[in-house]
């Protein structure tokens, strides 16, 4: 069993990160107080990291005062807050992350960002991208890979490679701003953007979280036979779904389906991103198969 503190120690310099089989946490900072339908994760984001997890899914939004300049972004689920009754801002969130590459060096761990929560962003004028560059990633620009290129395992090690889910206008600022992932059809079984494809099949119910086990395998198998040979698309494969009216539908449900549903057994060499509810479940089973697979 490798470390899973550790496990990118393992792994030569040369290699893309796109060649990886990476475990990704859905929602990864929802694990606090919350909604019973917000929560997605039971362990907190220092524990994911150092039980191997090296893709973070982060949602922000304004906070309830709305002003971004003094008091930054919270992280959200939809327009829910993860935290309640105090918000979770965004600045402490990746202190944890920081805090755990300056601890391990030879890891790297990829963030993707998304907006959510309100709709009232002048998007035109990058208003939110300009938040982010300039509160978080600017200023800490020595502690984040901004390539829009997919990194080799040795250029990104000790530092956040930044996954961006939201567009940006600006020519000159997207092109220092991280790999640029902004839009993949809705509710996709496999959409290919070039050098992103993405299998976020997300409205489940009862009657269909079968086949939305089927498609995280079929998925996985589909990135492992291309990175076989390939290293230049990131595959990106959610177990995740959502269905707010079916309790049988929420996270930590979908995630057992996942594991009774066997998913690990398409778990090989390359597989790609897999992204988990409840990562910790089983005592981290699906996220140490996923780390072995790459040995």
């Amino acid at each position: 069993m490798v470390n899973l503190n550790r496990w990118i120690n393992e792994v030569s310099d040369d290699t893309r990160v796109s060649k990886l089989s990476i475990p990704a946490s859905h929602q990864s900072f929802c694990y606090h107080t919350a909604l019973p339908s917000v929560q997605c994760q039971g362990a907190s984001v220092t524990k994911q990291l150092e039980h191997g997890i090296r893709f973070l899914d982060v949602r922000l939004g304004r906070l309830f005062t709305g002003e971004t300049k003094t008091d930054g972004l919270q992280v959200v689920h939809s327009k829910f807050p993860v935290k309640i009754p105090f918000p979770l801002k965004f600045k402490d969130a990746l202190d944890d992350v920081y805090e755990f590459l300056s601890k391990n060096p030879s890891e790297t761990v990829i963030v993707s960002i998304k907006q959510e929560g309100s709709d009232d962003w002048d998007n035109k004028n990058d208003e939110f991208g300009k938040v982010i560059w300039d509160q978080y990633v600017n200023p800490n620009k020595d502690k984040w890979y901004l390539g829009t290129d997919i990194p080799r395992v040795g250029d990104a090690r000790g530092k956040i490679i930044l996954f961006r889910r939201f567009g940006v206008q600006d020519e000159n600022l997207r092109n220092q701003f991280g790999f640029d992932a902004p839009f993949w059809q809705y509710n996709t079984t496999a959409d290919d953007r070039g050098h992103v494809v993405a299998q976020d099949f997300c409205e489940i119910t009862s009657e269909n979280l079968n086949d939305k086990v089927r498609y995280v395998k079929d998925f996985a198998k589909k990135a492992q036979e291309y990175n076989s040979t390939n290293d230049d698309k990131l595959f990106v494969n959610f177990t995740s779904g959502s269905n707010f009216f079916d309790k049988n539908c929420w996270p930590e449900p979908v995630s057992k389906a996942m594991v009774e549903g066997k998913i690990d057994e398409s778990f090989h060499k390359g597989c790609g991103i897999i992204v988990l509810d409840y990562a910790e479940a089983n005592d981290w089973k699906l996220v140490k198969e996923l780390v072995n697979s790459n040995f």
